[in-house]
């Protein structure tokens, strides 16, 4: 993956966006959070932030990581 760049089309299921060292992951529901932290979290990235977004049928939840000791972000 590059650095700097979105990485959504309209079939994803999540979107994904990496900036320097972070990763930032918009999920739909708390399910996708739990996969996306253990999967993360395994290759060693720190989850640094964690937001509700919107309320009702329309909440998301903005999770961002962070790539730790300069090693390139791994994504599973």
């Amino acid at each position: 993956m590059k650095d700097e760049r979105v990485y959504n089309e309209a079939n994803n299921l999540m979107y994904v966006k990496s900036e320097g060292d972070n990763i930032f992951i918009i999920c739909n529901d708390m399910e996708q959070v739990d996969t996306v932290q253990k999967k993360m979290h395994k290759s060693g990235n720190l989850m640094t932030d964690f937001e509700e977004w919107d309320e009702d049928k329309y909440k998301k939840y903005i999770v961002t990581f962070k790539v730790q000791d300069g090693k390139k972000p791994i994504y599973n």
